[in-house]
């Protein structure tokens, strides 16, 4: 039985129009597109368009001939290299794609069902940034103790994953414990009293979730998806935020 080659190259990731084309001009050489067109028995319009299409994945040249410009394909073994690199960028992506499949299922639908969502190390700092690019709050409200924040997280890592917040859009309170660093001048501080007890983790509390972040054993995120829960966490926050004082920072955004 000959090999079918059309039917392996639409397999690899061509369209059967590009596969057919494709071979069409193997077979034609150095041709122009209405002759292209003909021996792949479609449009001239249709010609143009996939030999475009073509030409970007690097498996078609043109060529000035005279006052003319014509078409070939490129060699077989640059259509090789092609498909190894497009395996390469697949696994690439599937890569990303793992880590973030527990951030797709809580978008899968349910009603009111609660979704919890738990994230462990470096990734799960990012996944939670990610969430709230995602969601994009018009308010997000912080408990913090910024000296454990800085003493167990890496600055640098902080600094890239915070980078996805949009602070004209969404705007931050944050209930703290320490002494705040440089921040944007879009979060708004209040220092919580002695008497309320020591605490180490951070708390988020933005649309309709609550993320608890742990980093002193190993970096932990839990994040939970409930607006009764929010709701809830947002009540009490205020009724903290209500009692405490703003945190006067300098020109250069410390105390």
């Amino acid at each position: 039985m000959p090999t079918d080659i059309k039917q392996i190259l639409t397999k690899l990731g061509l369209t059967e129009s590009e596969a057919k084309v494709y071979l069409s001009m193997l077979k034609l050489g150095e041709h122009g597109v209405q002759q292209i067109a003909r021996e792949s028995k479609i449009s001239r319009t249709a010609a143009y368009e996939i030999v475009s299409a073509l030409q970007k994945k690097g498996l078609v040249s043109e060529i000035t001939r005279g006052k003319k410009n014509v078409f070939a394909a490129e060699d077989p073994e640059k259509l090789e290299a092609y498909f190894e690199q497009r395996i390469k960028d697949i696994h690439t992506e599937l890569d990303t794609l793992r880590r973030v499949t527990p951030e797709l299922r809580v978008m899968q639908g349910g009603g009111d069902k609660s979704r919890v969502r738990f994230f462990t190390g470096e990734e799960g700092l990012k996944a939670l940034y990610r969430d709230v690019e995602l969601v994009a709050p018009r308010e997000l409200l912080e408990i913090s103790n910024i000296d454990a924040v800085y003493q167990f997280l890496d600055a640098k890592l902080l600094d890239s994953a915070r980078q996805v917040i949009n602070y004209d859009r969404t705007r931050v309170k944050m209930l703290h414990r320490g002494e705040p660093r440089k921040h944007s001048k879009g979060v708004q501080l209040r220092r919580i009293g002695a008497d309320a007890g020591e605490y180490q983790g951070d708390i988020w509390i933005y649309a309709n979730r609550i993320a608890y972040i742990n980093f002193v054993t190993r970096l932990e995120v839990v994040i939970v998806d409930n607006q009764i829960f929010s709701d809830t966490m947002r009540a009490l926050f205020m009724t903290a935020w209500n009692q405490s004082k703003d945190t006067i920072l300098g020109e250069n955004g410390k105390v």
